[in-house]
């Protein structure tokens, strides 16, 4: 076999593996489970208020991560109110939560993160925050499915 025939079977090897593994990602983070028919499409959101709490008390409401959305996607809160999110990870991929400090900004030191801060398939855990005292909207999301998987909590 020629040099040239041989560099050539080599590109179309690795064009090959290349393609395979976008191919494996992108299944891995894809929509196209139970929760939304295999549409792609994100389920209806849910919304959540902290109004049938007892004075604004702290509440726990329970997150489910699925594949590319969060389950409960709009929350409202008093100011001040201190939630503990109880998450799970009903979805195939990694995921986690991240509560943006009011700034607009992520990963910095006034976000909130869930604990664990990575969710493998079926792991749960939590992520307490306390609401700003001013109104307002604060945007969560999943570090890894950053356009797709995001929240709005209103503190009103």
């Amino acid at each position: 076999m020629s040099n040239l025939a041989h560099r050539g079977l080599k590109l179309l090897l690795l064009s090959a593996s290349l393609i395979i593994s976008i191919a494996l990602l992108a299944a891995a983070c894809g929509g196209g489970g139970d929760d939304d028919g295999g549409s792609g499409e994100t389920p209806a959101a849910d919304e959540t208020s902290a109004d049938d709490a007892d004075d604004a008390g702290p509440v726990s409401p329970d997150i489910s991560m699925g594949d590319n959305f969060f389950e409960l996607n709009k929350f409202t809160v008093s100011p001040g109110q201190e939630v503990t999110f109880n998450i799970t990870n009903d979805g195939v991929a990694i995921h986690n939560m991240r509560v943006d400090g009011g700034d607009g900004e992520y990963d910095t030191d006034d976000d909130t993160v869930s604990d664990p801060d990575l969710f493998q398939a079926e792991d749960t855990g939590t992520l307490v925050w306390t609401a700003p005292d001013e109104a307002g909207e604060i945007i969560f999301r999943c570090d890894f499915h950053p356009l797709e998987m995001v929240g709005t909590i209103s503190v009103e």
